[in-house]
């Protein structure tokens, strides 16, 4: 079949040399370009056309432009963007296959300009080479390629590399910057901020501190390190923001650090809660590797998104939740800890930490390290330490910090001398920061949250414990009753609040009602603890803090007989509950 152009029309040619009608206009393809997220893809067309005027006639007739339009690559086989782009007198000719022939004509036709236009950051291939995406080009082991099309979101167009220091003078900068602070806090945002650049991450760095003490300057200079543009009024990421927009981005800068700054959970409770569960899907995300599953318009899942890179997260306060604390490592700022001066040499110097990441990018473009071996080495010797997430998040860092300082060296920044200092001082900061996490993951376990809300509601007297006879217990004064007007020598007391279980102290037991003393003590506690009834009781018993379980129910719960009826409770070891090892003594 072949196909032909005339007066601005097009014409399929038949097998026996006619002329067949198709559409009275013309129809090119001028530009081709796939645009590439780093998980999908998509073509988008841009095409142009042209109709015979009605007003001139004759071999000088000029015909009628159409406006040029985009048409996604899965749209241009229907032909259903002529109608809306050129309105009704583009006309598509009626017949079973025309419409078929008309596209086959426009492919035929045309010969339009391709390209590939990448729309997130880090690593892809291009042209069998491996490639570090920024803002102003890709980054290869032959350094910067300025010709590769890069279009960002305005939130991530400062992450370039392009205008770089050299090699030795972004190293010796960004080692600067541990003097910032302490170690313990200076060298995991270090290591944290070139971990992306090896590989996925599954931990995220949240550096704390109360207004004053710079954590958002300080976290800019880390930042700057994938653009000098990114101080800090110009962080890519803030938790003001919804969850779906931080999603987005944080999938977009992928091998990079991405920093969402001034987590201030504040306003009304609602408000509150949207910080926390924000926090609590992109900390979550990070940590798993993994995003939301979603569904298009046409009931199709879409590609997940997460952080692809590494969060790096500042606040006035902590994201809530044992879990997804774990799934960070937390860094305490104070007034005071960041040295003023170092910090403002190293705001000078801000020009130049982005040549550590273009020097390195370009080498690990060369030769690509394998560093899970050491990680999982150091990993294994740290065991011990804070939680089971824990050792592994410290086995990245020592090993990337151990690559990094070595290739240093190896690139003519340090000595062998320094080296060696540096990476001993390295491994002892972040194991130091290691280990001062079991502190924030025992602020946060929902099962020491849980028996706090026991205390608090005994001692406010919004709730008390009876005997299992339904009497007053020993030492009611801890137990929500208050003492009354003595009669003689006897003394009489008052229960406050509604009964939220039972205790035996022979037995060193302590029994809540899973319904009503259970919603007391949860109220109390609030969304601090973010698990469900079933999954906390379970954890109360892994934890040893139950005294016993019905095994042969296969239930965290148990059946008590209490004031003469039976009661499903939670039962509790009496002394973990109420933090006390001593029973108290009948009174004389």
């Amino acid at each position: 079949m072949r196909y032909e152009t005339q007066n601005f029309q097009t014409y399929r040619i038949t097998d026996e040399g006619e002329r067949e009608l198709l559409a009275n206009f013309i129809a090119t393809i001028t530009h081709e370009v796939r645009y590439v997220d780093g998980r999908s893809s998509e073509t988008i067309l841009t095409i142009e056309g042209v109709k015979p005027n009605p007003k001139e006639e004759g071999d000088d007739a000029k015909p009628i432009k159409l406006p040029p339009i985009k048409v996604g690559a899965s749209e241009f086989a229907s032909l259903s963007w002529v109608l809306p782009n050129w309105g009704v007198q583009a006309v598509i000719r009626p017949g079973s296959s025309i419409k078929d022939d008309l596209r086959t004509a426009i492919q035929m036709q045309s010969n339009p300009e391709i390209e590939t236009v990448f729309k997130h950051l880090g690593w892809t291939e291009i042209d069998g080479e491996k490639a570090f995406l920024h803002a102003g080009g890709a980054i290869t082991k032959k350094g910067n390629k300025k010709d590769v099309k890069v279009s960002l979101p305005p939130e991530l167009s400062k992450y370039n590399l392009a205008n770089c220091s050299s090699l030795v003078e972004g190293v010796r900068a960004t080692l600067d910057l541990a003097k910032l602070s302490k170690a313990d806090i200076t060298w995991p945002l270090i290591v944290g901020t070139i971990c992306p650049l090896f590989g996925p991450v599954d931990f995220a760095i949240h550096l704390t501190g109360r207004t004053g003490s710079f954590k958002s300057e300080v976290m800019s200079l880390f930042q700057s390190h994938y653009g000098e543009k990114m101080d800090a009024r110009n962080l890519p990421g803030s938790w003001a923001s919804t969850a779906n927009a931080l999603e987005a981005q944080a999938y977009l800068a992928a091998n990079s650090a991405f920093v969402i700054d001034d987590f201030v959970p504040s306003g009304t409770s609602w408000q509150v809660r949207a910080y926390q569960t924000t926090a609590d899907k992109i900390i979550r995300a990070q940590g798993n590797q993994s995003g939301r599953a979603r569904l298009t318009d046409t009931s199709n899942l879409q590609a997940t998104m997460y952080p692809r890179g590494i969060v790096l997260s500042t606040g006035e306060d902590t994201p809530e939740g044992h879990s997804v604390r774990a799934r960070m490592l937390i860094l305490e700022l104070a007034p005071g800890d960041v040295d003023t001066a170092t910090l403002t040499k190293a705001q000078a110097n801000r020009c130049k930490f982005t040549g550590t990441i273009a020097a390195l990018a370009q080498h690990i473009a060369e030769m690509p390290p394998e560093l899970d071996g050491r990680a999982r080495q150091v990993r294994d010797a740290n065991l011990t330490i804070g939680h089971s997430r824990t050792p592994a998040m410290l086995g990245r860092l020592i090993a990337v910090g151990e690559y990094f300082i070595a290739w240093a060296e190896f690139s003519g920044a340090i000595k062998k001398a320094e080296a060696a200092k540096l990476n001993k001082e390295m491994t002892a900061a972040i194991l130091v920061a290691g280990n001062k996490q079991e502190q924030y993951l025992e602020a946060s376990d929902p099962c020491d949250l849980f028996l706090a809300a026991i205390r608090h509601v005994l001692a406010a007297g919004l709730g008390h414990l009876r005997t299992l006879n339904g009497g007053i217990p020993l030492s009611p004064e801890v137990l929500g009753w208050t003492s009354e007007n003595s009669l003689g020598e006897i003394k009489t007391f008052k229960s406050k609040g509604p009964i939220i279980g039972w205790i035996d102290w022979n037995k060193g037991e302590l029994f809540i009602d899973i319904n009503t003393g259970y919603n007391i003590i949860r109220k109390v506690a609030g969304a601090e603890i973010a698990t469900s009834k079933q999954t906390l009781f379970k954890r109360l018993k892994d934890s040893g803090k139950l005294s016993r379980v019905d095994d042969n129910r296969q239930r965290n719960t148990v059946r008590v007989a209490a004031e003469g009826h039976t009661r499903q409770v939670i039962a509790l070891v009496l002394s973990i509950a109420l933090d006390t090892q001593e029973r108290p003594q009948d009174d004389e």
